[in-house]
């Protein structure tokens, strides 16, 4: 029952906010797995989840526009 609360909260989030809402979200998001992948102390999560990071990016258009703040 509360999977499903969520998930319906969730919908109704979603729904409201635009396009350009929904980038800067998904760029927040992505920048916070980048900052945790990239402190870590190996480089296997380096080579695997940095690529599939720009793919999303690149795929969804979502610039990582981290030089401009």
């Amino acid at each position: 029952m509360k999977d499903r609360i969520i998930a319906e909260a969730l919908a109704m989030l979603l729904r409201f906010l635009s396009p350009e809402m929904l980038r800067e979200v998904a760029d927040k998001i992505l920048d916070l797995v980048e900052d945790k992948v990239e402190a870590s102390s190996t480089n296997i999560d380096d080579r695997i989840v940095l690529p599939l990071i720009e793919k999303i990016r690149e795929t969804f258009n979502i610039p990582d526009d981290d030089d401009d703040e």
